[in-house]
């Protein structure tokens, strides 16, 4: 009789056990939520500062453009079209190298953000690592076939 009181108190046991495995997936859907709303912020921030990147460089060769053109509305010689034009010639180059350089910058920090805000999901939850989830999977398959072969 004892025998069979122990034995039968073991698949409780283990069924709570397994619960308390995947107690951690029932605030799953709330973690992926936050990590997503999270994600969508440092990509919307990550589009703001490229506006303005492209803005601010848009304004600059505006200013450049228009100074060159009012140069060139005035009485000027051949050496002055031609300091003109290699000085445009000079900026532009440069802006471009500037412009990327600023969107690399960009994506670089919007790529440390998404990962920092992953890395900081993860550690704050401290249960869905890939081998807690490998067990909650394993005790849910457990519990399914045991489930599956008691009577009705």
């Amino acid at each position: 009789m004892t025998a069979k009181t122990s034995h039968s108190a073991s698949p409780k046991q283990s069924a709570s056990a397994s619960l308390a495995r995947l107690g951690f997936l029932a605030d799953l859907p709330r973690q992926q939520m936050a990590l997503m709303t999270q994600s969508a912020s440092a990509w919307l921030r990550a589009s703001e500062t490229v506006r303005k990147v492209q803005q601010q460089a848009a304004h600059r060769a505006s200013a450049q453009h228009l100074e060159a053109a009012e140069r060139l509305r005035g009485p000027c010689d051949f050496n002055e079209l031609m300091a003109i034009q290699t000085e445009l010639l000079r900026f532009n180059p440069q802006e471009v190298a500037q412009y990327w350089q600023q969107i690399a910058n960009a994506a670089l920090k919007v790529q440390a953000d998404l990962v920092g805000s992953a890395s900081q999901t993860l550690h704050a939850g401290g249960e869905p690592t890939l081998d807690s989830l490998q067990r909650a999977f394993e005790a849910s398959l457990n519990g399914a076939a045991t489930g599956a072969s008691a009577p009705h």
